[in-house]
């Protein structure tokens, strides 16, 4: 007769030390291979947010000044640096940071907005965007150098697991 099955969530409870041996080494094995995949899943997620940040396919800009731009450019997107800061997960001093030296440049202006005079609005200038579409253009390229590389319909399969991953993850790091 085959034993009763073994639930995980129970074990704490009952204590490892009243389960056969079976049981347990089939429970360390479920945490070996839940590590190795976490393991699997975390340097694989490093190594494409290194590929993409550390390849400088976006010339001109830095990494961040590149997102805080793009962000810029999304119709009703972010204005404000809270905004931005909320979006990005980026820490308000990087982000004032960020901030002056765009503005320094010439790319963004900041704006009193009239209706609520303690809101600051960020937008690009024309400089701002012009350098931003020529810096975007060599990494839409390359996203589009991969659809055509892993097929449509990979991609197509990949971009919904991508956002269940980054949502999941931002929703695990706040609950931590």
């Amino acid at each position: 007769m085959a034993p009763a099955p073994v639930y995980f969530a129970d074990l704490p409870e009952k204590g490892l030390t009243n389960w056969p041996v079976s049981y347990i080494v089939h429970f360390m094995n479920y945490l070996e291979t839940n590590r190795q995949l976490s393991e699997e899943l975390l340097s694989t997620w490093l190594r494409l947010g290194s590929v993409i940040n550390n390849q400088r396919l976006v010339s001109g800009l830095s990494f961040n000044e590149a997102q805080v731009c793009g962000l810029l450019t999304q119709p009703g997107g972010c204005r404000t640096a809270s905004e931005l800061c909320a979006r990005t997960r980026i820490l308000k001093s990087q982000m004032n940071a960020i901030l002056l030296s765009l503005e320094k440049r010439g790319l963004i202006t900041r704006q009193q907005d009239p209706a609520d005079r303690r809101r600051i609005e960020i937008r690009l200038s024309p400089a701002g965007i012009s350098q931003y579409q020529e810096a975007h253009r060599p990494v839409l390229d390359m996203a589009g150098r991969l659809v055509g590389s892993m097929g449509e319909e990979k991609v197509r399969q990949l971009l919904p697991l991508l956002r269940q991953a980054a949502d999941t993850f931002e929703r695990l790091q706040k609950e931590a």
